[in-house]
């Protein structure tokens, strides 16, 4: 029974530290057409908000994004999936990737972390 509940408490150990280690890879962000399409997690998507799509974090936690060729970061909630692509590690809306400034590129290399709190909900338009 110790040894049982030994590895529980190492797997629960291992899960939580997963969960916030550092992602690495490459960023993109929706364009504004898909503004108001339904995400995964049911809600329309707000190209003028705070949001993401993530592959495996679940829906309404808070990451931030660091775009390592500036510093600059965001907040963003998890509300879809994706992106499919090799090495991509994030979908973000419109505004979270111009306050990064990768809109002029398309994609950008970033470092993601799940973080506490409220992302940012105020819309700019």
């Amino acid at each position: 029974m110790k040894r049982f509940l030994s590895i529980i408490i190492l797997m629960l150990t291992l899960c939580v530290a997963t969960a916030d280690a550092q992602e690495k890879g490459i960023a993109s962000y929706y364009g504004l057409k898909a503004h108001g399409r339904k995400t995964y997690s049911g809600e329309r998507h707000d190209a003028y908000g705070y949001v993401c799509a993530h592959k495996k974090h679940p829906m309404g936690t808070k990451l931030k994004v660091t775009n390592q060729q500036n510093g600059k970061s965001v907040v963003v909630k998890v509300n879809d999936r994706g992106p499919f692509h090799k090495g991509w590690i994030v979908d973000l809306s419109w505004q979270a990737a111009k306050d990064l400034g990768i809109l002029s590129q398309g994609i950008a290399p970033v470092v993601v972390e799940v973080v506490k709190g409220e992302a940012k909900e105020e819309k700019k338009e």
